[in-house]
This record gives C-alpha cells, structure tokens and sequence, in this order.
C-alpha cells in the first residue's frame, strides 16, 4: 500500500495547480486500522497553520 500510495502522490504531483499545496506522509509506526487517525489530524493541522 505504500508504494501505490507513493505513486499516487507522485503522479498527481505532476498535474497539481500552482497554488495547490500537496503532501505525502508515511506513517512508518501506525497500521491500515490507525493511520486514518493521524492523517486526518495532521491534514487538519496543516490547513489551520496556513489560515493563521
């Protein structure tokens, strides 16, 4: 899952408008049940630090 995730993000990397900002986070130490968690947070985080 990984990889593809990996190549997902690489792939729309090369298509991303130039005001869109784009991240790609790997998880090493949580599995498919806990990731979603800490995704989530972490994008949430991201979008309320650049609105500041």
């Amino acid at each position: 899952m990984e990889r593809i995730a990996k190549q997902l993000f690489e792939k729309i990397s090369l298509s991303k408008k130039e005001n869109t900002k784009l991240y790609y986070n790997f998880f090493e130490d949580k599995n498919h049940g806990n990731a979603l968690h800490q995704a989530v947070y972490d994008v949430f985080e991201k979008i309320f630090k650049s609105v500041k």
